[in-house]
């Protein structure tokens, strides 16, 4: 997986808070396949509808 700081960041937090958002999104949706498993992520990290910063995600199942 691949993506850019808008998919974590938050303004006034810790990059930790998002990383551990992140972490969690991943260990309860890792049996999906990379396309549901990139809108599952989107949706869990709030940033379905937009986000204030750009956002590039790219899940590959190798």
């Amino acid at each position: 997986m691949l993506y850019t700081d808008g998919l974590i960041e938050r303004r006034d937090e810790d990059i930790d808070a998002g990383l551990a958002r992140l972490t969690t999104a991943l260990a309860q949706d890792s049996a999906l396949d990379p396309d549901r498993l990139a809108d599952a992520l989107l949706v869990r990290l709030d940033v379905a509808s937009g986000a204030p910063d750009d956002i590039a995600l790219i899940v590959i199942r190798l």
